[in-house]
């Protein structure tokens, strides 16, 4: 070969050259834009599915907290620990969820129960935990504080205190909304020799747990008949109150706690009080409470029905005092 032909061929080695290194550097970035985009796709799956387990945490714990609320009500035996006992049961769900996830997405997740706890509003509980979740390189570790309400119309929850104090003193029912007391109140009543217990023969509560809209309360007392007070009592609501307990301690039995509780009313029946001015006050936590003390009558509604109040619970409700 002569020399125009070796400096042809050179010419050409060099110009191949920088086309085999754009090539090597293409496959290169195809490669690497490989990895990048599996670790986007991760990291969006580790994401979504800690929220998604996040998402489920209310929706578990409204109907474990409806399950043994129920169970509670049926035996009439309280817990012993409530938060525990929620906690156990809610970790068993999670556990479940979690399984699902690894064996449909080959995901590794975890959902941790720390706590469960009373909050400043009465009308919830806070649940403590930490999610983890990894897919490939990609992990997603959050420590996560709910509070849960405890009046969700697709899980209602039972007022479970009465179902507990009354177990011995007779037999009890309930309509939909209304628990209806027959003579275990009055009984229970007559056991602490009360005056005029008979007073709340027949006499009916809440069957669930609802929180009251007329707020501020002092509101109940407006108008002459006092139709405030009535609607709340036969929607059956309940009051934020510092003296009830609490949902988590109700469960195991408490009628007052050191917790942010609330109250509702227990209403005689017409036919039980018709000429009493005086008896046990018509609040729940009062009337289950050890220390019971009296109330004296407050007409409302056309004069047809009638409550045993405190002058307390007179002023907090703005209705007049004696």
């Amino acid at each position: 070969m002569d020399q125009k032909g070796y400096i042809m061929s050179g010419l050409t080695i060099l110009l191949i050259i920088p086309a085999f290194l754009l090539i090597a550097v293409f496959i290169d970035m195809v490669h690497t834009g490989s990895e990048t985009q599996s670790l986007v796709i991760q990291s969006d799956i580790t994401f979504y599915t800690a929220k998604d387990i996040e998402s489920n945490i209310p929706v578990i714990t409204e109907k474990i907290l409806q399950e043994i609320t129920n169970n509670v009500v049926k035996t009439g035996f309280p817990l012993t620990d409530s938060r525990n006992v929620i906690k156990s049961n809610l970790q068993e769900e999670l556990n479940r969820l979690s399984e699902k996830y690894q064996n449909n997405e080959s995901i590794n997740v975890t959902c941790k129960i720390w706590s469960v706890n009373p909050t400043q509003d009465p009308f919830k509980i806070e649940i403590n935990s930490t999610v983890y979740v990894q897919k490939g390189n990609v992990a997603h570790n959050e420590h996560i504080s709910q509070n849960i309400s405890i009046i969700d119309s697709n899980y209602p929850i039972h007022d479970p205190l009465p179902f507990i104090k009354c177990k011995k003193y007779g037999e009890m029912t309930n309509t939909s909304i209304k628990i209806l007391y027959g003579s275990s109140l009055a009984n229970l009543l007559k056991s602490k020799n009360l005056t005029n217990a008979d007073a709340y023969e027949n006499a009916t509560s809440p069957l669930f747990i609802k929180k009251c809209p007329y707020d501020p309360y002092i509101g109940h007392g407006k108008f002459s008949s006092f139709i405030v007070l009535k609607n709340c009592m036969d929607n059956g609501y309940f009051h934020e109150s510092s003296d009830g307990s609490c949902f988590l301690c109700r469960l195991e039995g408490r009628v007052t706690c050191s917790h942010y509780g609330f109250e509702t009313f227990i209403v005689p029946s017409n036919s039980s009080n018709s000429v009493l001015t005086s008896a046990p006050c018509s609040i729940e936590h009062v009337l289950f409470d050890d220390s019971t003390y009296p109330g004296k009558e407050i007409i409302y509604y056309l004069n047809s029905s009638k409550l045993f109040l405190d002058n307390g619970h007179r002023q907090k409700y703005g209705l007049p005092t004696y």
